[in-house]
């Protein structure tokens, strides 16, 4: 397997400077299984902040690794990267979905298999050094878990029966404890906070376990954010490392994917707190204040045509802060010009250091993007 390009297409950043393969595969896995997490429930309040984002409901902020936008987006995406973690005594078997093939450790035999547990292909093995045993199961190609059969009173297919109603039941609100119920999962340990996180936010991390299988997993959430369930990832334990070098391969993504980028910036609107007086922006209500603003912002062709002049502005509204383009127009029927302003919210990151104001270039450039070169509310 090409580690690089596996990588690549599993995390979008460059991987890690390490060359464990198992750590690499530790940040691979997260993305995928954050987006089948099947144990994210619970009830919650409906407030005006978003997770993962602030002040505005804003979907495509759910996640702490936000999407490119669809003109870039890779189809490899659907494709979740092959588990790969080196053969060893914790990991005895390996399993090449594409080949259906098993790989084993030296000293170890096969014993029993059961096949078409949840997919045509998943697989559970059992093998053995001569004293101990290991039931593997390998449900997808991008997991894998690994559990000691003395863990376990079930004889192997038993055991391998009940693989798929091993889902866990997981609840968890920013600022409360993790619950699990149902289906023989308990918690093992909890962690509280792993991502370091400023207030309102928050994070949990767990370890839970049933009859020796383990598995890691964390969520996310804004305690101001309760109308969204908590975001979250999980993976089976992987062989040799520990759910602590885990979650901080996860955070480390974490912090990089919350930094302000494309999607910091909420969906625009009209508003009419400021407008243009002569060549300068100024307070159109009460409760709004022109922190600093500049002419001409690059923004795209369409947002300057048939204007008159244009500028970008940072404000706040009642103490609020907000970002906004203002066009001027010419008007065949008025006996003046008419201002357009269209306001964007800036949405807050769960580290301090992240949460600084764009420059007003800054905001043009994001804003440019994410249109091209004839959209916008304003086209």
């Amino acid at each position: 397997m090409d580690w690089q390009e596996t990588l690549e297409r599993a995390i979008p950043q460059p991987p890690p400077t390490h060359t464990d393969p198992a750590a690499l595969v530790a940040d691979g896995k997260k993305f995928v299984r954050r987006r089948r997490l099947a144990a994210v429930a619970g009830t919650v309040a409906a407030v005006a902040a978003v997770i993962g984002i602030g002040a505005v409901v804003d979907p495509s902020r759910d996640s702490a690794d936000p999407e490119p936008p669809i003109a870039t987006r890779s189809t490899d995406e659907e494709r979740p990267p092959a588990v790969d973690i080196p053969l060893s005594d914790l990991a005895p078997v390996a399993y090449d979905f594409d080949t259906g093939a098993t790989r084993l450790q030296g000293g170890w035999t096969e014993v029993d298999r059961v096949g078409a547990l949840t997919t045509s292909d998943s697989l559970a093995v059992a093998v053995t050094d001569g004293e101990k045993t290991i039931y593997a199961y390998f449900p997808e190609p991008d997991d894998a878990s690994f559990t000691d059969a003395s863990r376990t009173a079930k004889d192997f297919r038993t055991w391998a029966r009940e693989l798929p109603d091993y889902v866990p039941d997981t609840t968890w609100e920013a600022g409360g404890q993790l619950a699990i119920g149902g289906n023989g999962w308990e918690i093992v340990r909890e962690i509280s906070n792993p991502f370091g996180y400023d207030a309102p936010w928050d994070s949990v991390g767990a370890v839970i376990e049933r009859e020796g299988l383990k598995k890691w997993l964390f969520f996310r959430q804004s305690r101001t954010a309760l109308s969204l369930a908590p975001d979250g990832g999980s993976t089976y334990a992987i062989p040799g490392q520990t759910i602590d070098d885990w979650l901080t391969r996860v955070e480390k993504t974490d912090r990089t994917a919350y930094r302000p980028n494309d999607l910091n910036l909420g969906e625009p609107a009209v508003t009419h707190a400021v407008e243009f007086s002569g060549s300068t922006v100024v307070p159109a209500e009460d409760g709004v204040k022109v922190l600093e603003q500049v002419a001409d912002p690059d923004i795209n062709e369409s947002f300057t045509a048939e204007t008159s002049q244009t500028a970008a502005a940072r404000i706040t509204v009642d103490g609020k802060e907000q970002y906004v383009l203002v066009q001027e127009k010419e008007s065949a029927t008025r006996t003046k010009n008419v201002s357009w302003a269209f306001v964007y919210n800036l949405l807050p990151t769960p580290y301090a250091e992240d949460r600084g104001p764009f420059s007003l270039d800054e905001f043009a450039e994001i804003v440019r993007r994410n249109n091209g070169p004839k959209g916008g509310p304003w086209a």
